[in-house]
C-alpha cells in the first residue's frame, strides 16, 4: 500500500506539471546517441561510445551487450561506492567475503569478471575478493555482458566492467560537495579543471569521507585523482595520477545460523532447524574487535597517453599505466556458538552429526559466542601495463571501416607476506567468549608476526585487430580476433629472516615454478537495420582461462578424451585452457530522443573445465623394492557448463523533464554432465543440471528522474528507483534461501540560481528487514543522505 501511494503522489506531480508545460518544441534527436541532462532538461551533443573499444562508431554499430552508467546517475543518487552502484547495473553482482572485500559477477556465472580502470585490467580481482576503491572520480562505468577476450584478453569469460575517469579538459569546472548519512558519515568531494596555461588543459578531484555507517562497515577514504593535457600540433598527451588511503573493517558476522536442528534439552523436542537465525538476536550488533583489527588499503597508480594524428582517420596511441598498492590486514575471522561434545552449564540445546554410521551430539549454549581465528596477511601489488594501438578510418570498395591493430603487454606481480601460520598470532584477544546481548568486544590484545612470504608474476602479450565496418546503410559487422601469451612464474612459501618481521635472506627463497598458456579468441557479428530507428544484431565470441594447476605426485591427470597425462615434473602445464563459446541475439528500437529500447539473449558454453572424479588405488614400488597401495586423487578436464542471458534495457524520455528508465536481467547458469569415460567408469556426478547457488536469477531496477519546469516549484526535482533481486539458493537439493527482495529509494532536489543544489536521498525507504548474508547479518535499514553542492 505504501508503494502505491508513492508511486501516486509521483504521478500526481507529474500531472500537474503537464498543465503548466508550454508546447514542446523539441528537436529531432535520437536518444541511442545522446546523453541527457536531466536537471537542465537539455540535450548534450556527445554520441554514446564505448571507450574500452576505441573505435571512431556509435555504440549502436557494434555487435556487443553493452550498458552503460552515467556520472549524473551516480550523482543524482549520491553514489560513491560500489556496493550501492551495482543496484543499477543489473546482471552484475558482488562476492562478499566480508566488509570491503569484493568481487566482481555478470549474470550467472561463477567466473568472475575482469575490472579495468580507463581500460587498464586490475588482475587483483583475478586472484580473490578485493578491497574496492570508492567511485568519486568516475566519468562512467561501462559494462560489457558475455566473453569479451578481444577487449581484456584471458579470463573475461564473465564479461568486463571498466571505469571511465574523468578527464582533463578546456572547458572550466569547478564544484564541491559536502554529505552527511545516517550512522555519522561524512563526504566531502572538490573538482576543477579548465585551462592551465598555455595548450595545458588540467582537471582535479578529491574525495574524503568518515568511517562509519551501518554496522561501521563504511570505510574512512582519502583519494584523488589529477590529470594534465595538452595538444600540441598533431599529438595529444595526457597525463594522470591517482592515489587511495583506505581504512575499514571486515564483517565478521552476526549471530550465527543454527548449525543443525536444535533439541531442546528440557524437552527433548526439535525446537529450531539447521539454518534457522537466532530466535531473539540483533541482527544489527557487530562483534568485531574494533581496538585491535587493523585494515588498510593504500596505493597510487600513473597513466600516460600520446596519441599522434597523422590524419583525421589514422592515430598512432600508446599507452603506458602503473599501479602500486599495498594492504595490511589482521583480525579475526571466526564466530561460532560455545559448543562442546559432553554437556555444560549454559548448554540448553544439543545437535547430533553423523559420521561413518556413527551418532554423536553436539552441545550448544546460543547465547554465548566465540571469537576467534586472529591472522594476518599483506599482499603488495605492482601493476606494468602497456599498449600500442594505430587506429584508423578507410573506404575500400565503398565500405568504411573503422580498424584498431594493437599489442598489448602487462606484468602483474605480486608479493604476500603471510601472518597466519600457528604462532603468527598471539595474544589474549585472539580467541575470547562474548555474550550474544551487550557484548563486551575488546578483551586483551594480539601480537601480529609474518612468517613466510609467497612470490607471483603474470606476464601477458596480447596482438589483436577490430574491424567494423558499414557495407551500406543497413549493414554492420564487426571481426575482430586476439593471440594472448600467458606466463605465469610462481615461488612457494618461504620463511621470513627471523619469523616475524617483513624481512628475508634470499638464500631461503626457492625455484620458481613456470607456466605457459596461448589462445586465439575472436568476437565476430552483424548488425541490421532495416529502418534507421530499428536494428537487430547477431554475433558468436569466445574467450579462455589459463588452468594452472601444478603437478602433483599424489594426484592423476586425464584430458578431456580420458587419457592420461603425465609431466616429466612440478610445475609443468597440466590442462589446456578453459574455452568459453557465447552465440548472441538482440534488438535495439529508438524513437527520435523519447524512447530506447533493447532486448539481448545470449548463450555461453563452458568447456574444458577440470573435475575432481574420484580416487584410483595405484601400486608404488618402494626404495625397498616392495609394493604399496596409495590412494591417488583423479582430475580429469571434463567439465562442462552453459548459461543463458536475457537483459532488457528502457529508457523513455516522456517530457523534457521527465525521463524514465528501467532494466532487467535473466540468468540461469548450469553444471552440465561431464564427458563419462571409461577411465572413471564409477564417478558419479552429483548436482549437474541444477540451478547455481549464491546467485540471483532475475534481477532489475526501474528509476524516475522529474524536474518541474515551471512554476512555484521550478527547479525542484526529484527522483524515485525500485530495485528487484530473485531468491538466492543456499541450498538448492535442500530449498535453503534467501528470499527475494524489492528495495525502493528516493529524493528530492532543489537547485538554487543554477549553482547550489540541496538533496535529500533516503534508501530503503519502506525500512525493508531483509538479509544478504553466510552469516545472517541483517542489511542496511532505511538510511538518508543529506547533500550541499555547489557548482561554479
Amino acid at each position: 500500500m505504501k508503494k502505491v501511494v508513492v508511486l501516486t503522489l509521483l504521478l500526481l506531480v507529474c500531472v500537474g506539471s503537464l498543465l503548466a508545460e508550454d508546447k514542446d518544441k523539441r528537436k529531432k534527436k535520437s536518444i541511442t546517441d545522446s546523453i541527457f541532462n536531466i536537471e537542465e532538461a537539455t540535450v548534450l551533443g556527445k554520441k554514446k561510445r564505448m571507450e574500452l573499444m576505441g573505435l571512431n562508431v556509435p555504440l549502436r554499430f557494434v555487435p556487443l551487450n553493452v550498458s552503460l552508467l552515467s556520472a549524473k546517475v551516480l550523482e543524482r543518487k549520491g553514489i560513491t561506492e560500489w556496493v550501492d552502484a551495482v543496484r543499477f547495473l543489473p546482471g552484475v553482482r558482488l562476492g562478499n567475503q566480508g566488509g570491503l572485500w569484493r568481487r566482481f559477477y555478470v549474470g550467472g556465472s561463477n567466473m568472475p569478471a575482469v575490472l579495468m580502470v580507463d581500460g587498464i585490467r586490475d588482475d587483483r580481482q583475478s586472484i580473490n575478493t578485493f578491497p574496492l576503491g570508492d567511485l568519486a572520480s568516475a566519468e562512467s562505468i561501462e559494462v560489457l555482458r558475455g566473453p569479451a577476450a578481444i577487449l581484456a584478453g584471458y579470463g573475461a569469460m564473465g564479461g568486463v566492467i571498466n571505469i571511465v575517469r574523468k578527464k582533463a579538459s578546456p572547458e572550466f569546472l569547478a564544484n564541491a560537495r559536502f554529505s552527511y548519512e545516517r550512522w555519522d558519515v561524512k563526504k566531502v568531494s572538490l573538482g576543477f579543471g579548465g585551462k592551465l596555461v598555455g595548450p595545458v588543459e588540467y582537471m582535479a578531484n578529491l574525495h574524503y569521507a568518515t568511517f562509519g555507517g551501518w554496522r561501521r562497515m563504511s570505510p574512512q577514504r582519502l583519494s584523488g585523482i589529477a590529470t594534465l593535457g595538452a595538444t600540441l600540433g598533431k599529438s595529444r598527451v595526457d597525463v594522470a595520477f591517482g592515489f587511495e588511503d583506505d581504512h575499514y573493517t571486515v564483517e565478521l558476522g552476526a549471530a550465527p545460523y543454527m548449525p543443525g536442528d536444535m533439541v531442546d534439552m528440557a524437552t527433548d523436542k526439535v525446537v529450531m532447524r539447521k539454518g534457522d537465525r537466532h530466535p531473539t538476536a540483533d541482527f544489527g550488533q557487530v562483534y568485531n574487535d574494533f581496538a585491535n583489527d587493523s585494515h588498510s588499503r593504500k596505493g597510487y597508480n600513473i597513466k600516460l597517453d600520446y596519441v599522434y594524428t597523422f590524419t583525421n582517420g589514422l592515430k598512432l596511441k600508446e599507452v603506458f599505466a602503473f599501479d602500486h598498492s599495498y594492504h595490511r590486514t589482521s583480525g579475526v575471522g571466526s564466530l561460532s556458538y560455545k559448543s562442546a561434545k559432553t554437556p555444560f552449564e549454559g548448554a540448553d540445546y544439543k545437535y547430533y552429526t553423523e559420521k561413518n554410521g556413527v551418532r554423536e551430539a553436539t552441545y550448544v549454549d546460543i547465547d554465548s559466542l566465540r571469537r576467534f581465528g586472529a591472522s594476518g596477511f599483506f599482499p603488495r601489488h605492482d601493476t606494468y601495463n602497456n599498449t600500442l594501438e594505430l587506429t584508423g578510418d578507410a573506404e575500400i570498395a565503398s565500405t568504411k571501416h573503422h580498424y584498431a591493430i594493437g599489442w598489448n603487454w602487462s606484468l602483474f606481480d605480486m608479493r604476500q607476506y603471510c601472518g597466519w601460520d600457528n604462532g603468527d598470532t598471539y595474544g589474549p584477544g585472539t580467541d575470547v567468549m562474548l555474550s550474544v546481548k551487550n557484548p563486551e568486544l575488546v578483551q586483551g590484545y594480539w601480537i601480529q608476526n609474518v612468517s613466510s612470504i609467497y612470490l607471483r608474476k603474470w606476464y601477458t602479450n596480447g596482438i589483436y585487430f577490430r574491424d567494423v565496418f558499414e557495407w551500406n546503410d543497413k549493414w554492420k559487422f564487426m571481426a575482430s580476433g586476439r593471440m594472448d601469451f600467458y606466463k605465469r612464474r610462481m615461488m612457494a612459501n618461504f620463511p621470513t629472516i627471523d619469523g616475524k618481521s617483513f624481512d628475508y635472506d634470499k638464500k631461503d627463497m626457492g625455484k620458481w615454478a613456470n607456466f605457459h598458456a596461448s589462445a586465439f579468441t575472436w568476437h565476430v557479428g552483424a548488425v541490421y537495420f532495416p529502418r534507421p530507428e530499428l536494428s537487430i544484431h547477431i554475433a558468436h565470441g569466445s574467450a579462455f582461462t589459463p588452468n594452472t594447476t601444478t603437478y602433483r605426485v599424489n594426484n592423476i591427470y586425464l584430458d578431456k578424451n580420458g587419457n592420461s597425462i603425465n609431466p616429466d615434473k612440478e610445475g609443468d602445464q597440466i590442462f589446456k585452457p578453459e574455452r568459453d563459446y557465447s552465440f548472441e541475439t538482440g534488438v535495439r528500437y529508438t524513437f527520435n530522443e523519447w524512447l530506447d529500447a533493447s532486448v539481448n539473449f545470449s548463450y555461453i558454453r563452458r568447456t574444458n573445465m577440470v573435475t575432481n572424479v574420484g580416487t584410483r588405488e595405484v601400486e608404488e614400488e618402494q626404495g625397498d623394492g616392495t609394493l604399496e597401495v596409495t590412494k591417488m586423487t583423479v582430475n580429469a578436464q571434463v567439465g562442462r557448463a552453459d548459461m543463458k542471458t536475457l537483459d532488457m534495457d528502457v529508457t523513455a524520455r516522456i517530457l523534457p523533464t521527465l525521463s524514465l528508465r528501467g532494466a532487467l536481467c535473466l540468468s540461469d547458469y548450469r553444471i552440465r554432465s561431464i564427458r563419462e569415460s571409461s577411465a572413471f567408469p564409477e564417478y558419479k556426478q552429483t548436482g549437474k543440471n541444477m540451478r547455481t547457488t549464491g546467485v540471483p536469477r532475475t534481477t532489475f531496477y526501474v528509476f524516475a528522474d522529474y524536474t518541474v519546469p515551471t512554476g512555484i516549484f521550478k527547479a525542484l526535482s526529484f527522483h524515485l528507483s525500485g530495485n528487484f533481486r530473485d531468491k538466492i539458493f543456499r541450498d538448492v537439493a535442500s530449498r535453503l534461501y534467501y528470499p527475494s527482495l524489492w528495495l525502493m529509494d528516493g529524493g528530492v532536489f532543489y537547485t538554487i540560481k543554477s549553482h547550489i543544489t540541496l538533496a535529500c536521498n533516503v534508501n530503503n525507504i519502506f525500512n525493508k528487514e531483509y538479509f544478504e548474508s553466510s552469516s545472517p547479518v541483517q542489511g542496511t535499514p532505511r538510511n538518508y543522505q543529506l547533500s550541499v553542492s555547489y557548482k561554479f
